[in-house]
């Protein structure tokens, strides 16, 4: 029997819904939105007790490793991250995309001394960042804030490095929310106004980056925050964690951020230690820029079945460089900004 005028108009107005696909959000955190690794990461020397690795457990380590490593590109299309825009409707994927090909079996990128040239690579980093004087980006922050990972953030950042000043100015959440600190100066206060009903009532608010209301939904403070700051922070963590005895690193070259090929270095501590700050490390270098955009630092499995959690993860976006910011640009002044009541 042909179908009736009736069923012709609701079949072309409802088509199919698609089958949903696993998307991973890439996020951040609160009000004055700080950064990186560690900043109260334990110092204290290795556990006297610790007996000397060997080479069975070094290739149990690097079994390890592999599996997860090799987990992480099998993941495919779930390994995806979605990276909110100012226009919430606009989302750009920006998924480490695995050019996987045949030959290319494993992750891992060979490497005589993997640790060495972990090491070399961020001190590579460092140098080539000593030339940049200021940067414009749009920023995603994600943190895991007493054992809840925090929802996406999104902002946009300005950032001057001597001295060292950084303005952020909110998308997502709390649209229109500003920060600016600026070291040497503000008595070293974070400047810093809420949106709506708050702002009305409290303007401009002078904060202590430390202190309990900037720390807020916060592991680390705005003076850590910046791709300076992370190359510095992971040099003198991996300076300090990295031994062949109890550290796996693996590379890979095959990776892209959006358009952007990247090299990833993913370091894993198989086991746990006082000294430790992560589990894995994955550490995603801009081979254009030379320095890192992305950073992913993760948690032990909690039971030997279970996947590593995710503790913090950053990504810098549409970077530009030496783009001639000055003092005006860290100023509650500026005409551009809403600092204030109204």
């Amino acid at each position: 029997m042909l179908p009736t005028r009736s069923q012709k108009l609701a079949a072309a107005v409802a088509p199919p819904i698609p089958k949903p696909s696993r998307v991973r959000i890439v996020a951040a955190t609160s009000l004055l939105i700080p950064l990186f690794l560690a900043a109260g990461a334990p110092d204290g020397p290795t556990d006297a007790k610790q007996t000397k690795t060997t080479s069975k457990r070094v290739e149990i380590q690097d079994e390890r490793a592999t599996t997860e490593a090799n987990r992480d590109a099998a993941e495919g299309d779930a390994d995806r991250v979605a990276l909110s825009t100012a226009n919430a409707a606009n989302r750009t994927a920006l998924k480490p995309d695995f050019v996987a090909k045949a030959n290319q079996p494993t992750l891992a990128d060979a490497s005589p001394d993997p640790i060495a040239r972990a090491i070399q690579e961020l001190a590579e980093c460092r140098t080539r960042f000593e030339k940049v004087k200021d940067y414009t980006c749009t920023f995603y922050k994600r943190e895991r804030i007493d054992g809840v990972l925090s929802p996406l953030h999104v902002m946009d950042m300005k950032m001057r490095t001597d001295p060292q000043s950084i303005y952020l100015k909110f998308h997502q959440p709390n649209r229109g929310r500003e920060a600016i600190y600026v070291a040497g100066r503000n008595n070293g206060l974070v400047l810093a106004h809420d949106v709506g009903f708050t702002k009305l009532l409290a303007g401009t608010m002078k904060l202590d980056p430390l202190g309990a209301r900037a720390m807020e939904g916060n592991r680390h403070p705005i003076t850590k925050a910046g791709i300076g700051a992370l190359i510095e922070t992971i040099a003198s963590r991996w300076t300090e964690e990295l031994h062949s005895s109890e550290s796996v690193v693996v590379f890979d070259s095959r990776l892209k951020l959006g358009s952007a090929r990247c090299l990833l270095i993913e370091t894993i501590h198989p086991e746990k230690r006082p000294n430790f700050v992560f589990h894995k490390v994955r550490l995603f270098i801009n081979t254009d820029l030379g320095f890192p955009v992305r950073f992913e630092g993760y948690d032990w499995p909690k039971s030997p079945n279970d996947a590593p959690e995710l503790v913090e993860e950053y990504v810098y976006d549409n970077i530009k460089l030496n783009v001639g910011l000055d003092d005006s640009d860290f100023d509650v002044a500026n005409e551009l900004y809403s600092f204030g009541r109204f």
